[in-house]
């Protein structure tokens, strides 16, 4: 009987193989990423290659001629503590010590400064990981990155797929304008065109900044982005992700300026889970950005603050997401932008005008109008079916 069974499952196989991760590319409709010529990534390439190393992941996705890369198990940053990487001239208390607001103003500065940025430099050559353009960067079962961070710097069509990136881990935070400012996304998009993220999971890892201590009455972060798009990127679709345990968590356009960012930063975040994100989920300067069929949950006695960040010139439209853990008003944030889009918004189960909400306890009010519809996209699903679809299916591992 068993050998029977094992021949129809083979036969069935046969007929219907697994799908190949690495010829896929994004579908027409799929977001903002399908406009303009679509996004295929490597999937042009002759060969792909399989990786297990920081050398070879980093040596596999560099260039811009096509190339499908398979990361396989877990790859790590080099194994250095942040003291072996500190320059002889740093130390963190003496860095306390020195620029403690109570009597120093200003960014800091001298050579203590200049210590911790050659400090920075020595980390920096272990952690970023520059990917090319015409790449597709899939993840085999299980396979995960720690204490690194990919950036896609300068690229067009760029697909990265079914990976786990945790702990972009700065030893070596800079006190500035009043906060700690850290250098490492798990993930950023930078001055890049055509990027498809999809069934990623990002994270902390086993070190997440709501364990830091505070320092100048604020918390000393270790992490910057979990997923940031800045300077200029544009045709992005973030898909059936899971973004877990941070606090500055998806920055959309890092600088009010228009210069480089005008008529760019278009993004589509469909199909989530944002879990105990703090702030910046996303936050948004510039850019018409698709939010919808998103499951946002805020975990009791984390440092929560808002999710929606309405920049300056932006323009969301968020539809049928979903906030479990939080109270209506407390979603959306102005940050100098007029108008946000909000529609079918569940919160603890409730149907919200989360708008509204916000407008009744903040001056001033932001608009409904952003001006735009959104055409490219999927289905829309019910926000109740929201919560259930991303558990099931988002997040690295859960390609159906």
């Amino acid at each position: 009987m068993h050998a029977v069974v094992a021949l129809a499952v083979a036969a069935v196989t046969a007929l219907h193989p697994a799908p190949d991760l690495g010829r896929q590319v994004l579908a027409p409709n799929d977001g903002w990423a399908a406009a303009e010529g679509g996004t295929t990534g490597g999937s042009a390439a002759r060969h792909a290659v399989t990786v297990r190393t920081r050398e070879e992941l980093a040596a596999a996705v560099a260039g811009d001629e096509p190339k499908i890369v398979y990361v396989e198990g877990r790859i790590d940053a080099a194994a250095k503590s942040c003291a072996e990487y500190a320059d002889p001239g740093y130390d963190l208390q003496r860095y306390l010590d020195a620029y403690d607001p109570a009597h120093w103003t200003g960014p800091a500065s001298g050579p203590l400064e200049e210590a911790r940025k050659a400090s920075a430099a020595n980390q920096r050559k272990d952690v970023v990981i520059t990917v090319g353009s015409n790449t597709t960067l899939v993840g085999r079962r299980g396979a995960e990155l720690t204490g690194l961070g990919l950036m896609i710097d300068r690229a067009d069509n760029v697909i990265v797929r079914n990976l786990a990136v945790h702990d972009a881990y700065d030893c070596f935070p800079v006190w500035s304008g009043g906060d700690w400012k850290t250098d490492y996304d798990n993930l950023m998009i930078s001055e890049s065109t055509h990027v498809w993220v999809d069934h990623v999971t990002l994270t902390d890892g086993d070190r997440p900044d709501q364990a830091e201590p505070f320092y100048f009455g604020k918390r000393f972060l270790h992490h910057d982005g979990l997923l940031d798009v800045v300077r200029g990127s544009d045709l992005v679709t973030i898909s059936w992700s899971v973004f877990s345990g941070h606090d500055k968590s998806l920055l959309w356009g890092n600088t009010d300026n228009p210069e480089h960012d005008a008529g760019k930063l278009r993004v589509t975040l469909h199909h989530n889970l944002l879990s105990g994100l703090n702030q910046r989920a996303p936050r948004v300067r510039h850019g018409k950005v698709h939010v919808y069929n998103n499951a946002y949950v805020v975990p009791a006695g984390t440092d929560y603050q808002y999710s929606w960040g309405v920049g300056v010139n932006s323009a969301i439209y968020a539809q049928n997401n979903t906030f479990s853990g939080t109270s209506p008003d407390r979603i959306i944030h102005g940050w100098g932008g007029t108008a946000i889009h909000e529609e079918g918004t569940l919160v603890n189960g409730r149907p919200v005008d989360v708008l509204a909400a916000y407008n009744a306890v903040k001056d001033p009010d932001l608009g409904s109008d952003v001006g735009w519809t959104p055409a490219l996209h999927g289905r829309v699903d019910p926000a109740r079916a929201v919560p259930a679809l991303v558990k099931a299916r988002a997040g690295a591992g859960r390609i159906s």
